[in-house]
């Protein structure tokens, strides 16, 4: 039920986006903060996602929202009299990063035209505004924030004002380390596998083979090759460096030389081009794993947790050179909690198999070399590190300082932003429509000399 809710609330959001430019034919202004307007279609789309959002909110939600518009337009006029602009580069990540969030969501980019009823080259045109005006007005919060933090008095008077019926009640929390490591290929698997290539390269330019069976029948890319090795339209910043900018010189139907990625070997062929994108084939032969290369990982991952207890080595420096787990190598290992960067994480937040893991363990233990499956069906070993455990309580200062130290900077920034919408808005033509005079949430906006 949750996943349709959630499926449900992404096609409205997409929607309502969709529709805002086409709501403008009958638009009107609701307010003017500088030489920005705030148009109704952009209210009443706010609203409505608000609505689906929030169950409860005391006090009239779309004063509220509008009340919130008015800040990020001052915000934007903030950005243009300091010159702050938001970077080309940037822009079109972020249009392509939500473009490839909506479509694999919704079953592909072509599922995604068709809900929008337009393409997705139009759609990304009408987003396009709409990302400027956020990246500008995150750069302007982020600047007047910037040197804000909360000191230790900060975190401690901060603490204090909180009553204790209203303290924060914390369930098991742990400080949990994982280094993952998977083997590497012998050099004559390597050059196998390099030789097993170069030969079907050598058959499909002499005509042997078609690209398309070579993939079907060769390719270790078992996603792609039941389609003779095709990927789909991408984009730059989608595929590993070295595979994207072979296929982006690569001129169409023609065939690449052997290229090495961390996955193994690949050759390429281009099938089409369509603006920024392409649409490419190709076939992956990997090195070959043999059990002696997993045996040998085994006993190189328990020389270095042996390194680490004995101090030899650090669990950090372990973490950094040899894991292959994306999450936690920069983090000497450890789990964090990402809206704290806390290394005590509550046991709930991990996955369940590394939850069960933890829970099964001792303060100051290390677990044995365990073998492991990644989603991509490579195998290798891991272990883990549990440092500390806190076992659940309510919030205090000696075990909370860093989620305690987060919302005491938090308020403080609020603070620096309150106050600076209040001395700011004095110096900009601010107007708002008649009809939300009588809104208590819109009070700081009137009586301006301006408006």
């Amino acid at each position: 039920m949750k996943k349709t809710i959630g499926w449900l609330l992404l096609l409205a959001s997409i929607a309502a986006q969709a529709q805002t430019k086409d709501l403008q034919i009958l638009d009107e202004v609701v307010a003017v903060v500088g030489e920005n307007v705030i148009l109704k279609s952009e209210l009443e789309t706010e609203y409505a996602q608000a609505k689906k959002q929030m169950n409860f909110y005391e006090g009239d939600l779309k004063c509220e929202i509008l009340n919130q518009l008015v800040i990020q337009k001052l915000y934007l006029h903030k950005g243009e009299v300091d010159s702050t602009y938001a970077e080309a580069a940037r822009v079109d990540e972020e249009v392509n990063r939500r473009i490839q969030y909506y479509a694999s969501q919704i079953g592909g980019e072509a599922r995604l035209e068709q809900y929008l009823g337009k393409s997705v080259d139009e759609y990304k045109a009408q987003m396009r505004p709409k990302i400027e005006e956020q990246i500008i007005t995150q750069k302007v919060q982020q600047g007047l924030v910037a040197d804000v933090k909360a000191s230790p008095t900060d975190v401690r008077l901060f603490f204090a004002d909180i009553p204790m019926d209203s303290l924060p009640n914390f369930g098991k929390e742990v400080e949990f380390a994982l280094v993952s490591m998977k083997p590497k290929p012998s050099e004559f698997a390597k050059q196998y596998a390099y030789e097993t290539l170069e030969k079907l390269r050598e058959d499909i330019i002499s005509g042997r083979y078609s690209f398309d069976f070579a993939a079907k029948s060769n390719s270790d890319d078992k996603g792609t090759s039941v389609n003779g090795g095709e990927l789909g339209y991408f984009a730059r910043g989608q595929m590993v460096s070295a595979f994207e900018r072979t296929a982006f010189k690569l001129k169409k139907d023609s065939i690449s030389e052997i290229i090495e990625t961390e996955f193994g070997y690949h050759i390429i062929q281009v099938i089409d081009r369509k603006g920024e994108k392409v649409n490419a084939r190709h076939i992956l032969i990997k090195p070959l794993i043999v059990p002696s290369d997993l045996v040998a990982l085994k006993e190189q991952m328990t020389t270095l947790i042996s390194a680490v207890q004995n101090d030899s080595l650090t669990l950090c420096q372990v973490a950094r050179k040899y894991s292959s787990d994306a999450q936690t190598k920069d983090n000497c290992g450890f789990y964090a909690d990402p809206s704290t960067g806390s290394q005590q994480v509550p046991v709930a937040a991990l996955p369940p198999l590394i939850a069960a893991k933890a829970e099964s363990m001792q303060p100051g233990d290390f677990s044995q070399p365990a073998k492991f499956s990644d989603v991509d069906g490579s195998e290798g070993y891991r272990f883990f590190y549990l440092r500390k455990v806190v076992p659940a309580h309510k919030a205090n200062l000696k075990d909370d300082y860093q989620k305690i130290q987060t919302l005491a900077t938090e308020k403080k920034q609020e603070t620096v932003i309150n106050d600076w919408v209040e001395g700011f808005k004095g110096e900009v033509y601010v107007w708002i429509d008649e009809k939300y005079v009588n809104c208590s949430e819109l009070e700081g906006w009137k009586g301006l000399s301006n408006n």
